[in-house]
């Protein structure tokens, strides 16, 4: 009886730490999981994510604040292009962040939500995967190549086509 009472708590210690040990996983903040994870933040008016050029770390304002323990790491491998969010294609590049501490960042994402649940929408080219931005949907839409993304926004315009 002993044996099996002890087994028991064994068992459920290991379980225990094997459901920390995935709750830490997903506490990782990725691009996909970047809309869900921000909206999730107390915020009145604007919360806003801006990455460095330095370590492509990424610093998390809330309503204009910098929220010092927010830092989040390895959104991304190498210095992401983004584009504005049509088929053209065009670049954007964000104006150096300048900080109280007389430190100056050179920004090269930047992603905001307001309170109303609309967020930017813009086209990312990582190193992997091509991800879509859009209000409409909470995860964004990924492609392995740039290419890709003419034949998504075709699809949206034979879409809007057909529903006249």
């Amino acid at each position: 009886m002993i044996v099996i009472i002890i087994t028991i708590v064994l068992y459920s210690f290991g379980i225990n730490s094997f459901k920390k040990k995935e709750n830490i996983l997903d506490d990782r903040i990725t691009l996909l999981n970047l809309k869900e994870r921000l909206l999730k933040y107390d915020f009145e008016n604007i919360i806003t994510v801006q990455c460095n050029n330095e370590d492509l770390s990424c610093m998390v304002f809330v309503d204009g604040i910098l929220e010092e323990e927010s830092k989040i790491t390895n959104l991304f491998d190498d210095i992401p292009t983004i584009y504005k969010y049509n088929k053209e294609l065009e670049k954007i590049e964000y104006p150096d962040l300048n900080l109280e501490d007389m430190q100056t960042y050179q920004i090269v994402f930047k992603y905001s939500c307001k309170k109303d649940r609309k967020c930017d929408e813009f086209i990312v080219e990582d190193t992997n995967k091509v991800y879509i931005f859009n209000d409409i949907n909470i995860r964004p839409i990924t492609y392995n190549y740039i290419s890709d993304v003419d034949e998504y926004f075709d699809s949206k315009i034979e879409e809007v086509k057909d529903a006249f």
